[in-house]
């Protein structure tokens, strides 16, 4: 025996002490053995929480404790799950801007340009008209559910579509 360990004497609750039993004999050592075990444990767990705050080493350095393998598998799954979601978002706004295109295509080839006499009363008009546009955009988004829901389906934009049918 160690002449150089130190005798503690203390007092725990029942519910610990089965605890204590149960784990003592699953390790296949005694009662104090085992107390010690666990605080040998508990101490070396608190250094290694303390080194995630204040990683030892290089930036980029692999860790081999437990919390940092935690941590990075976590960081691995949130990477993946956010590389993921980017991929969804960016094929989106692609898809976006291939039908913004085609409708900016469609406008031109079926619309005639404007003569030059009238075209101060076509930019009044475009104004309002692009303003009722813009208010009605911002009163659908506003409806929208705070979870991010898609845009408006069609029969809602359709009601607070001020047009008649023989307008152009």
């Amino acid at each position: 025996m160690n002449m150089l360990r130190r005798l503690i004497h203390g007092r725990v609750d029942p519910a610990d002490h089965r605890q204590l039993q149960q784990e003592a004999a699953a390790r296949g050592v005694s009662m104090t053995a085992c107390v010690g075990d666990i605080l040998r444990e508990y101490f070396a767990l608190r250094v290694e929480m303390a080194s995630v705050v204040a990683p030892p080493g290089k930036p980029g350095e692999r860790h081999t404790g437990l919390i940092h393998s935690i941590l990075a598998r976590t960081e691995e799954r949130l990477a993946a799950t956010l590389d993921a979601r980017a991929t969804e978002l960016g094929d989106r706004l692609q898809r976006l801007e291939v039908m913004v295109d085609r409708l900016v295509r469609l406008y031109l080839v079926h619309t005639p340009e404007v003569p030059p006499e009238l075209r101060d009363g076509a930019v009044a008009s475009a104004n309002r008209r692009y303003g009722l546009y813009r208010k009605f955009v911002k009163e659908q988004l506003a409806e929208q559910p705070a979870q991010g829901g898609s845009a408006a389906p069609a029969t809602e934009a359709a009601k607070g579509s001020t047009r008649t049918e023989g307008e152009a």
